[in-house]
């Protein structure tokens, strides 16, 4: 891949075949090497703070406080720093109802409880590469790596080996890209659950075990060169880090955010977002860009964009941040700010996304609408997508509209991950961390007439839901009932030709399916499921599966519905699921109005 000069020059390195490093400061008194080449980029920030619990300054980068990462080529052991940036639950803003105010001015529950008090954050990096590499992690204090380690998902097999106390993985260079977690035996953390909530005093059922010192890892290829925009393009605005506002952006149709540190400007901060020009179509976020705010896109272009591997951080926002009340932590579908929103998009546009990652977004990731609606005209192309530091209640994985082509993503999040609203959607390698709020694939809260869905490969490495629940099922596969309305249901919608194939779900899972009917079933395939270590049961038996068989998962008319649901290759523990254990064995329980309409094979 061939870079402008001034890319190598904005990136702080020398083109290939000049001097191929730069030594930056790792903090005031160290230094950091980093190299950028067309065989491997890795970057780095001056301007890291490591800060376990208030909101770094506007200008730095919450760095890592456990971890520190090098990349070199494989087998040449030359290694070279990779940022290791820091998320943290409130991003220590506090629970506040405004930026401004103190601790303790929001009353709700905005989906944190006793992440804080038990240090949980997650760490990750991010670098390119177009050969394999070796990657080399080692802690901050000095101490080694601990000697177990899973790598999650553990469909991903890496040579790896300690040395004088780091651990080395091999990497190989993939288009796909790779997105795994690293976790260390003497870093989990046990979430247990009463039923209702987290319990710390060691009581509760085990309802989920993640580590407390997360720490991804974002090998990328390199982007597709009509994914990168031109530096020095006359359509281009180069943006220079620091404070900003939309004002400084104008009516450019291409903005390109450089390395470096950038925030949308306001006193205090929190108050203002990206709301571009109708002009401007597309957002590039050169890695090593890391900037504080969210992006509005009014364009009329049939085609925008957002790309780069740079990361666009929502955490100086309040918790449902709402841009019509000040931005206040007032919830509203409608006007609660989105990192990626257009709303006023138009019939045959098309998001292209390729590569960013997203960070503490403080509500739904991503939605482009018409006013208050979705629209079945638009679609979306998402590659190499990232979303980090999901810890607030709401905050869901991206809208998939008609026809949508979803490929190779990491989705951190805590609401709705995986969203089958519109038909003819594809998604293709997705791993999955979740929070506790919400189905991981979730297709209700209306009767929708849905039809051609095609998910594989997906890759569930945690989750933790706090309690069994059917109105934010807490499942795999979910279908909510009506939302903020009078039951109803439709009997001449369908959801049709769903396939969902290959998913592996690790550690304690929740169900396979919670199901409240609003419309029929049919030609709905699931194949190929596999609980690694089990189902949650017991007091909390978040891992049932529960199909109309509750009041409030059966609505009137519900049971005269169609039900035609085939589940294949399905094991638990290794033991396959058949129609005679399933009761036992996966946890199933289906309404006997639809018996001879389903089966598991």
């Amino acid at each position: 891949m061939k870079f402008h000069p001034t890319y190598y020059l904005l990136m702080g390195v020398s083109a290939p075949g000049l001097a191929s490093a730069l030594v930056l400061p790792r903090q005031a008194n160290s230094s950091a090497t980093t190299h950028c080449g067309a065989d491997l980029c890795t970057w780095w920030h001056e301007t890291g703070e490591v800060n376990t619990s208030t909101a770094v300054a506007p200008e730095n980068v919450r760095q890592s406080r456990q971890y520190l990462v090098q990349v070199a080529l494989a087998g040449s052991d030359e290694f070279f720093d990779s940022f290791v940036y820091e998320a943290i639950p409130r991003n220590g803003n506090g629970k506040v109802m405004s930026p401004s105010d103190s601790d303790g001015s929001f009353s709700g529950d905005d989906g944190i409880s006793i992440e804080l008090d038990e240090g949980i954050n997650m760490a990750w990096t991010q670098f390119e590469h177009s050969q394999d590499v070796d990657v080399r992690i080692l802690r901050r204090d000095g101490k080694p790596v601990g000697d177990e380690v899973t790598i999650r998902p553990t469909a991903d097999t890496f040579d790896t080996q300690h040395v004088a106390g780091a651990l080395v993985i091999r990497v190989p260079a993939d288009r796909q890209g790779h997105r795994f977690s690293m976790e260390f035996a003497d870093d989990l953390f046990t979430y247990r659950s009463d039923g209702q909530n987290y319990k710390t005093d060691g009581s509760g059922e085990v309802v989920g075990i993640e580590p407390r010192n997360a720490l991804v890892i974002f090998a990328s290829a390199f982007l597709p060169d009509e994914m990168v925009p031109s530096l020095d393009g006359p359509d281009t605005k180069v943006m220079t880090p620091g404070a900003f506002s939309v004002a400084d952006i104008g009516a450019a149709p291409i903005v390109y955010f450089p390395p470096g540190v950038y925030w949308i400007d306001s006193e205090p901060l929190g108050l203002a977002h990206i709301k571009l020009d109708p002009a401007t179509y597309w957002v590039h976020l050169a890695p090593g860009a890391f900037v504080k705010g969210a992006v509005e896109y009014t364009t009329s272009n049939k085609d925008f964009y957002a790309t780069g591997h740079g990361v666009l951080s929502g955490e100086i926002y309040v918790y449902q941040a709402n841009v019509e009340a000040g931005y206040k932590a007032e919830k509203s579908d409608i006007t609660s700010l989105r990192l990626w929103w257009h709303r006023s998009v138009q019939g045959g546009q098309v998001w292209h996304c390729a590569g960013p990652t997203i960070s503490s977004p403080p509500f739904n990731t991503m939605d482009l609408k018409d006013g208050s609606t979705d629209r079945d005209d638009i679609s979306v192309n998402i590659f190499d997508y990232k979303q980090v530091g999901a810890f607030f209640m709401q905050t869901d994985g991206p809208q998939m509209y008609n026809n949508g082509v979803v490929h190779d993503v990491f989705y951190h999040c805590n609401d709705d991950g995986i969203k089958t609203y519109h038909s003819g959607i594809t998604a293709t390698r997705l791993t999955i961390w979740k929070v506790h709020n919400n189905a991981i694939i979730q297709m209700g809260w209306q009767p929708r007439d849905v039809h051609d869905v095609s998910i594989d490969s997906l890759y569930i490495i945690h989750t933790r839901f706090r309690r069994s629940e059917t109105y934010v099922p807490s499942a795999i596969i979910g279908a909510s009932p009506i939302y903020n309305g009078e039951p109803r249901l439709d009997p001449s919608m369908s959801l049709r030709g769903f396939s969902i194939s290959n998913i592996i779900c690790e550690g304690p899972c929740p169900g396979l399916f919670r199901l409240t009917p609003l419309q029929n079933y049919a030609d709905f395939k699931v194949s190929g499921v596999q609980y690694v270590d089990g189902l949650i049961g017991g007091s909390v038996p978040i891992g049932d599966s529960i199909i109309a068989t509750t009041p409030d998962t059966t609505y009137p008319g519900a049971e005269d519905l169609s039900m035609g649901l085939s589940v294949s290759e399905w094991t638990v523990k290794g033991e396959k699921v058949t129609m005679e254990n399933a009761g036992a064995l996966g946890q199933w329980n289906i309404n006997a109005a639809y018996d001879g309409q389903w089966s598991i094979a």
